[in-house]
């Protein structure tokens, strides 16, 4: 580990020294390379779901802010008509957002002395093949049930669309079943699971769920496994080459499959990447490259609300918190007026905007400071990320009563490393996949007798 320290201190010495970076951007640099250093220590050893959490954080709210603080500035053209530049000054924005980034890291981190884990994590697989041992057709099962929800999800009635859509999310659970169990099929299998999740991307031309759940699925699948530092550092690289060269085809390929109707089309969006590969230096090019930096630069949108709370907006104190915790345990039927989940209620709250036909969220972070500002949004953040902690301490401890619960991790986490989601998305999507989680453990046992 101290390797790893005095590694990512040299890195960011390098940028300090030969580049115009401040100290804050400097400890932005020294924070992404040591995380993401240390991620490929731990990965296929320790459980790194909260490690992908601090990565994307890392990523979106830290370093493409420095990016665009040194190359996408009001000069730049794109920047300029786009109006994507930060808005306020860098030392502004990295005194609440560099703080507030470590807060929540320590709250991932903090050691709950009280619940005690397995000191093996590798044992969590090992109980898990031995479950799955008799039980090879488990996973046959959840795939089959996945896979017959989905196609229902286009019939299903709107009040049925979430219970079908979470339903159709078991494939890729069964894609772990089968994964640990001796099934002579699984290559054959798991193969057809990984189409099936690129071919539903290319389908809806959404590309964010295939991202963060191959996230997911990448740990817990070499969980376990001797795979040498250096093969890991090429599958990570390799990894966010890809999640770049998506990002950069994905408006072209939305254009085509959306603005001019011609729906799902592979062999487009094959053309497209091959395009990329074949010229990669274009993925860097400075105005391709804005694009996808846009996307990932999550910075801008806690800086545009930092520029309006408390100036034009006052802080919410806690209102849109405490009004998301509720409004996920509470049924619309009984709170026909409640926030909906997506940002909209955050951008008309703390901008005055009002969103329709598109997307946008001030996430976690810009939450944190519209509520609280600069220092209480760092103590909340601490909070925020003591409370993904503490949930997933909560399903290790149940995996040592039920050692496959381990392999609903991907399901349950795929909207908590998201880190440009509200607290309302988050926690209704929380809720509604442990929730239905419970519920699967139960109506397997009872309908297939036998235990999940």
């Amino acid at each position: 580990m101290k390797t790893i320290f005095f590694v990512s201190l040299f890195i960011a010495g390098i940028f300090f020294y030969e580049t115009s970076v401040t100290w804050w951007e400097t400890a932005c640099i020294w924070l992404f390379s040591f995380f993401l250093l240390q991620f490929l220590y731990r990965v296929g050893i320790k459980i790194v779901v909260l490690d992908l959490i601090i990565i994307s954080a890392i990523l979106s709210w830290l370093i493409m802010p420095v990016v665009f603080y040194h190359f996408y500035t009001i000069e730049n053209p794109l920047a300029k008509i786009w109006l994507r530049y930060m808005p306020i000054s860098s030392d502004d924005y990295f005194s609440f957002a560099v703080p507030s980034t470590v807060c929540m890291i320590v709250g991932l981190r903090f050691p709950l002395a009280n619940l005690k884990l397995n000191k093996q994590p590798a044992l969590y697989i090992q109980n898990v093949k031995r479950i799955l041992f008799s039980r090879s057709k488990t996973g046959i099962i959840l795939i089959w049930i996945g896979l017959v929800s989905s196609l229902l999800n286009f019939m299903a009635p709107a009040g049925l669309k979430q219970v079908f859509y979470l339903m159709a999310h078991l494939t890729f659970v069964g894609f772990f079943y089968v994964l640990y169990s001796p099934n002579k099929y699984k290559k054959v299998i798991l193969t057809f699971i990984i189409l099936l999740l690129i071919g539903q991307a290319l389908a809806q031309g959404m590309f964010g769920e295939m991202i963060y759940m191959s996230a997911l699925m990448f740990p817990l699948t070499i969980f376990g496994r001797k795979i040498s530092y250096q093969r890991k550092l090429f599958i990570t690289i390799l990894g966010f080459f890809v999640i770049f060269m998506i990002q950069s085809v994905k408006g072209d390929y939305r254009k085509r499959s959306w603005l001019e109707g011609a729906g799902s089309d592979p062999l487009y969006f094959a053309q497209l990447i091959a395009d990329r590969i074949t010229n990669p230096s274009s993925l860097f090019d400075a105005d391709q490259f804005f694009f996808t930096g846009v996307r990932f630069n999550q910075g801008w949108l806690v800086a545009k609300t930092m520029q309006y709370v408390p100036n034009k907006y006052p802080y919410g104190n806690g209102e849109t918190i405490w009004q998301s915790v509720l409004a996920s345990f509470v049924p619309r039927f009984l709170w026909p007026d409640k926030p909906e989940a997506g940002g909209k209620d955050n951008l008309k709250r703390f901008w005055g905007y009002d969103l329709v036909g598109y997307s946008m969220n001030i996430g976690p972070s810009g939450e944190a400071y519209a509520n609280f500002g600069i220092t209480g949004g760092c103590v909340y953040m601490f909070f925020y990320g003591l409370f993904f902690n503490l949930l997933l301490v909560i399903v290790l401890k149940q995996a040592e009563k039920r050692p496959t619960v381990i392999l609903w991790l991907p399901f349950l986490f795929v909207y908590a490393i998201s880190v440009e989601t509200d607290l309302l998305t988050t926690m209704n999507a929380l809720m509604k996949a442990s929730f239905f989680t419970f519920i699967m453990f139960k109506l397997f046992k009872s309908i297939f007798k036998e235990e999940l």
